[in-house]
C-alpha cells in the first residue's frame, strides 16, 4: 500500500520550471540538429554561388566557381575602363579609372562571393542559404586606389584646367591703342577633387563627369596700371618724332611708333620700351649709312723734309638701341618731339692733339741700301718698304716687322727671291726682304732707338755694312725696334730701281756713332763637290763661290745731350760661306 506524501505549493513550481526549461533545451537541440541537417544538405546540394547573390548589382547567382570568376573580370574590365572627365570652367580632361588608381582584387572578390552561406559561423550561413530563397545577396567588391596614382593623375588634371589669370597690357596696332584689362584666373581646389574622385570610384556608382571645386588666382596687375600705361602710349603715338644728324634725318610716323611700342610687365607695373629692330626698319639703308661714320686718325706727311699732321675727326655709330630709348623718351615727354640723334661717338686711334704732342718734327735719321735692278727679290724689297711706311711709335712701344707684316705670301704681292737655306742662296716667296731688315735695323741703329730683337746673317754678305744688318723668316727671326726716344717715331720709306730708303722722323734726342773693330778669327770657306747628271764626265762648274768667316764687333756710341755717353757693343760671327762645284758623273 503506497503512502502519499503531499508536495508543498513552491516545490510544484520548481518542477514546472525544470520541465519549461527542460522542454526548451530539448526544442533548442532538436532545431540545432535540424538546422546542422538543413546546412548540411544544402551545401551539398548547392555549389558555386548562392541563388541571387548579386556583386555590385551584377547577379552572379547559381553561376559556378569559374563562372564567378569570369563575371567578375568582366566587371573589373568595365570599372578600370570606364572614363571620367573633371571640368574645370570651359577646360575638361578626362582618364580612365584605372589611370586614376582604380583596381579591383578579383580573386579576393570571387573569394567573397563563394564565401556566402559557407562561412564558419552556422547561424550566418544558415541565413545566407535560407535568404538565397527568398531575396537578393549584395558582395560588396574588393576594391582599392593607388593614393600615388591618383595623386599624380590629379596634379597632371590640375596642370592642364588651371586658367592663369589674364595680365593688364595694351594691344597696339598702327596708332590705335586699346586697353587689356586683367582678368581672375582658376585653380583646382586638388584636396577637394581628390577625395571626391576617391569617394565615386570606390562607391557603388561611378560618376563619369565632375565639375571640380575651383580657387581664384588673382592677376598682379590692375586696371589702374593698364590705365596708366595707356595714357603714357597715346601720348607716344600722337604725332611724328624726327631724328636727326649731319644733315641725314628719319622721321617716325604715329603708326611707325605704334608699331616698335612693347608693353613689358615687372610685377604689377607695366611700362613702355621700343623695339630697337622695328625702328631699324622704319629707317631708311641710305639714312642709317649716313649715321654711320668711321674715325679718321691724325696722319703724319712729309714734304720737302717738312713734316705736316693732317687732321683727326670723330666718327658715329648708329645704335639702334640708343635710338630707341631716345625716341621712347620724345614720343612720351610733353617737350618738342625732334632731336639731334644721339648715339656712340668713336674717337681716333690717335687725335691731332695727341699727334702733335708726338714731336714729330724733323728726320732723326735715314739709310740707304742699293741693290741691281731688274731682280724678281726688288718686288719684294718694295712690297715690303710700302707695308712698313707709316707706321707711327709712341714713346715706349716696340714695332715688330713680322708682327706687322705677316707671313710673306703671294696673295700679299710677294714673289720668289733670293734666301739662305742650310748654307746655299735658293729661291722662296719674299725673299730680298732681309736687305729691307738691314737698312731698317741700320736707320734704327742711327736714330739711337733701342733694338730688342735682331739677327744677322749667318754669312757675310758685302752688300751689306759688317756687324751692322739683320735677316728675317717668318715666324721665328724677327727684327723689334723700341721707341726708346722720349718722343714719337714716324717710319717712312721710299724705293727705286735700284735702292730702298727707309727714314726715322721725330725730334734728334741723341748723337750717333758707330765703330767698328777688326775682323777676327777669319776662316776659309770649305769646299763641297756635287755630282752633276746635267754635266759631261769630267766637267765641273762653281755653283757657289764661297766667302771667308769672320767675327766682327761693332760699337753703338750714344752722346745725350747732358754729356753721358753709353757704349753699346755688337759682336758679330760670320760662318765661312760654302764653296760649292758641281761635276759631271764618270
Amino acid at each position: 500500500m503506497r503512502t502519499l506524501v503531499p508536495i508543498p505549493p513552491g516545490a510544484t513550481r520548481a518542477v514546472r520550471a525544470r520541465r519549461t526549461a527542460l522542454v526548451a533545451l530539448v526544442t533548442t537541440v532538436g532545431a540545432l540538429v535540424l538546422a546542422s541537417v538543413l546546412l548540411g544538405t544544402l551545401r551539398l546540394v548547392r555549389s558555386g554561388a548562392l541563388p541571387g547573390v548579386a556583386v555590385a548589382g551584377v547577379d552572379v547567382g547559381g553561376f559556378s566557381d569559374a563562372g564567378v570568376a569570369m563575371a567578375v573580370e568582366r566587371y573589373g574590365e568595365r570599372r578600370e575602363d570606364a572614363e571620367v572627365t573633371v571640368a574645370l570652367r570651359d577646360a575638361q580632361v578626362t582618364g580612365t579609372a584605372a589611370e586614376l588608381g582604380y583596381g579591383l582584387d578579383r580573386d579576393a572578390t570571387v573569394e567573397a562571393v563563394l564565401r556566402r552561406g559557407r562561412q564558419t559561423n552556422p547561424v550566418a550561413a544558415l541565413w545566407d542559404q535560407v535568404h538565397a530563397f527568398r531575396g537578393t545577396l549584395e558582395v560588396a567588391p574588393v576594391e582599392r586606389v593607388d593614393t600615388g596614382r591618383l595623386d599624380a593623375w590629379v596634379d597632371e588634371a590640375n596642370a592642364v584646367l588651371t586658367q592663369p589669370p589674364i595680365e593688364g597690357t595694351l594691344e597696339i596696332t598702327g596708332a590705335t591703342v586699346t586697353p587689356v584689362y586683367p582678368e581672375t584666373g582658376a585653380a583646382v581646389r586638388t584636396g577637394e577633387l581628390r577625395q571626391q574622385l576617391r569617394a565615386s570610384l570606390l562607391g557603388p556608382r561611378l560618376e563619369h563627369f565632375v565639375q571640380a571645386e575651383e580657387e581664384a588666382v588673382s592677376p598682379e596687375t590692375t586696371v589702374e596700371a593698364v590705365e596708366a600705361v595707356r595714357a603714357e602710349a597715346e601720348r607716344a603715338v600722337s604725332g611724328s618724332v624726327v631724328l636727326s644728324r649731319d644733315g641725314a634725318s628719319a622721321t617716325f610716323s604715329p603708326d611707325d611708333i605704334g608699331e616698335a611700342l612693347v608693353v613689358v610687365r615687372d610685377g604689377a607695373a607695366l611700362h613702355l620700351d621700343v623695339d630697337a629692330q622695328r625702328v631699324l626698319a622704319a629707317v631708311e639703308p641710305a639714312t642709317a649709312a649716313a649715321w654711320t661714320a668711321r674715325p679718321i686718325d691724325a696722319t703724319f706727311t712729309v714734304s720737302g723734309g717738312t713734316v705736316h699732321i693732317s687732321p683727326s675727326s670723330e666718327g658715329f655709330s648708329f645704335d639702334p638701341d640708343v635710338a630707341a630709348a631716345q625716341l621712347l623718351r620724345l614720343a612720351t615727354s610733353e617737350g618738342p618731339r625732334e632731336a639731334i640723334l644721339e648715339g656712340e661717338a668713336l674717337a681716333p686711334a690717335l687725335s691731332t692733339a695727341e699727334a702733335e704732342q708726338l714731336r714729330i718734327v724733323e728726320r732723326v735719321s735715314s739709310f740707304t741700301t742699293e741693290f741691281p735692278p731688274d731682280q724678281s727679290r726688288v718686288t719684294n724689297i718694295h712690297r715690303i718698304a710700302d707695308m712698313v711706311d707709316g707706321v707711327v711709335l709712341r714713346p715706349g712701344e716696340t714695332f715688330s716687322v713680322n708682327g706687322h707684316v705677316g707671313r710673306r705670301t703671294a696673295d700679299k704681292g710677294f714673289v720668289g727671291g733670293g734666301a739662305i737655306f742650310d748654307g746655299e742662296f735658293v729661291e722662296q716667296v719674299g725673299g730680298g726682304v732681309s736687305q729691307f731688315a738691314t737698312t731698317l735695323y741700320n736707320a734704327a741703329y742711327f736714330g739711337g732707338y733701342a733694338i730688342p730683337q735682331h739677327k744677322p746673317h749667318s754669312y757675310y754678305i758685302s752688300r751689306y755694312p759688317a756687324g751692322r744688318e739683320a735677316t728675317l723668316n717668318y715666324p721665328d727671326v724677327d727684327l723689334k725696334i723700341r721707341n726708346s726716344s722720349p718722343h714719337g717715331v714716324l717710319v717712312k720709306t721710299s724705293h727705286t730701281s735700284t735702292s730702298v730708303t727707309v727714314s726715322f722722323y721725330g725730334t734728334s734726342w741723341v748723337q750717333v756713332d758707330a765703330v767698328a773693330g777688326e775682323r777676327t778669327d777669319v776662316t776659309p770657306p770649305e769646299v763641297e763637290t756635287r755630282t752633276s747628271g746635267d754635266l759631261p764626265p769630267g766637267a765641273e762648274r762653281v755653283v757657289q763661290e764661297g766667302r771667308e768667316g769672320f767675327t766682327i764687333t761693332v760699337t753703338r756710341v750714344l752722346t745725350y745731350p747732358d754729356g753721358r755717353v753709353e757704349r753699346q757693343p755688337q759682336r758679330t760671327r760670320y760662318l765661312p760661306e760654302p764653296r760649292i762645284i758641281e761635276r759631271g758623273a764618270s
